[in-house]
């Protein structure tokens, strides 16, 4: 029961993510939903998260125009970051009480931004800074709502820079060509988020996940690459480069990294022992 409630609330947040995602920096957040072709505003059976976008064939009503596989992807992955994190911590009410529910809202927070950010930099290859340091802030605010805490106060502090600190070497030494410096303030968070040792071992799983990913692209060149994106909300010049998947090519890091903290997250969250991959 209560995955069903935190996922049927996260499938509503997403929809508005993808609201977020969309507007962010083009136009006010205010309006209603419109085709992105036709411009037929939207009624309210067309804007059910998932279920609307698989009843319509993942099309328009009207002018069956595409519709970007964005929406469903972006509503279910929070619907099912939201369960997860409703099952992990409602039953912690019982003994601590606010402290949990202040806790329970600031990591449905963290999923929220973790997910738009994934989408935005996919989309864009860029990730805004409000919702980096946003999420940032409260990756470390979480940790001092831990009752008790999980490590002492420095070990705290220092873990989001520590973190972050071989992807900013890599951006320091590559002048940026290797590393973009919002993967740097994204590692910040994610040190924060799951501490030293499990923000190092996302770090590190981040990178074997982006090589399994990119070297299929890099093998088929940039059909495969176009292809993935397009099923995105198009973007200018994913569409006009007209240049193949090399290993010059752009590819966002950060989808990477919140996949990666994903996954760790989820496996703290249900107290799965992780050292074995540290071999201690």
């Amino acid at each position: 029961m209560i995955a069903l409630v935190f996922g049927i609330l996260g499938l509503i947040v997403g929809s508005f993510l993808n609201v977020v995602i969309l507007r962010h920096r083009a136009r006010m957040l205010g309006g209603r939903s419109a085709c992105m072709s036709c411009g037929r505003t939207l009624r309210w059976y067309d804007l059910v998260p998932v279920f609307s976008w698989v009843a319509l064939g993942g099309r328009c009503r009207i002018c069956r125009a595409s519709i970007s596989v964005q929406y469903p992807l972006v509503e279910g992955m929070t619907g099912i970051l939201f369960a997860f994190v409703g099952v992990a911590l409602v039953p912690l009410f019982v003994n601590h009480g606010m402290a949990t529910l202040f806790l329970l809202l600031d990591y449905l927070a963290i999923a929220s931004l973790l997910i738009a950010i994934a989408a935005y930099d996919l989309r864009h290859t860029i990730i805004p800074d409000e919702w980096v340091y946003s999420c940032a802030f409260l990756a470390l605010v979480s940790q001092f709502s831990l009752v008790p805490l999980q490590a002492d106060p420095l070990s705290i502090l220092i873990a989001g820079p520590l973190v972050a600190m071989p992807l900013y070497l890599l951006w320091f030494v590559s002048k940026g060509t290797w590393m973009g410096f919002g993967d740097v303030k994204l590692a910040l968070g994610m040190g924060w988020l799951l501490g030293i040792q499990n923000g190092l071992l996302a770090l590190f799983l981040a990178f074997i996940i982006g090589g399994i990913v990119s070297m299929p692209l890099l093998f088929f060149s940039s059909g495969a690459w176009r292809t993935i994106v397009a099923k995105f909300i198009p973007y200018h010049l994913w569409l006009t480069s007209g240049k193949g998947f090399t290993m010059k090519s752009e590819v966002p890091f950060g989808p990477f990294l919140i996949m990666s903290t994903i996954g760790v997250w989820f496996a703290v969250l249900s107290s799965i022992q992780l050292n074995f991959f540290f071999f201690l």
